[in-house]
């Protein structure tokens, strides 16, 4: 898990642009500019400390919205009370930036876990995205291995070099994409998301 949990529920879920920081920053807030009357911008450092200055976290609109340099990508954060919820924003953004995007998804599953007061379902998720309509708005990838009172294993897109088919026939449902997996996958993309020595 990203920064082992420490600051979930931000850190469960990040998007990536493969775009350098200050470019990212440059389409996040024209977009952003393109819906709302007032956007303010502000320069912070210190990662992983900086993801505090999203709390506190809110339903509804993202008030607070955090872009961090990750190698040559840009990791992006914000502040949805249920943690970070990168999807429309990193979907969108690859198509008008014409990038790559990736969303990525690590829940521990605790459901039955002894010492667990409120179980949580566990998640793995990758959903690679690009600058071009797919057969599904511009998704390129999708892998889940998700529980919802059962293990589901949902695949869809261009299966990519990088990946390891054979996991995917594995007897148990979630040993067809762990955590371990997806950690592969996102080094293959030059996204070392497990480490943040790399953020900044």
């Amino acid at each position: 898990m990203l920064l082992d949990e420490q600051l979930a529920p931000i850190t469960k879920a990040v998007g990536f642009l493969e775009l350098p920081l200050e470019s990212a920053v440059q389409g996040m807030e024209s977009w952003l500019r393109s819906l709302y009357d007032r956007v303010e911008r502000e320069p912070v450092s210190g990662f992983p400390e900086m993801l505090h200055r999203l709390e506190p976290l809110t339903g509804g609109s993202r008030r607070r919205q955090l872009l961090v340099a990750a190698g040559r990508w840009t990791a992006y954060f914000d502040c949805a009370l249920r943690g970070t919820d990168p999807f429309s924003p990193i979907g969108h953004l690859s198509q008008t930036l014409l990038c790559q995007g990736l969303t990525i998804r690590c829940t521990p599953h605790t459901i039955g876990v002894p010492g667990a007061v409120h179980g949580r379902s566990g998640a793995v998720q990758f959903q690679l995205l690009g600058p071009l309509k797919t057969q599904f708005l511009n998704h390129v990838r999708g892998i889940e291995a998700i529980y919802d009172g059962k293990w589901h294993f949902p695949v869809s897109g261009t299966q990519q070099a990088f990946e390891e088919p054979e996991a995917y026939s594995a007897r148990r449902v979630r040993d067809r994409f762990t955590s371990a997996m997806l950690e592969r996958y996102c080094q293959a993309l030059g996204v070392d998301v497990f480490n943040p020595d790399d953020a900044k």
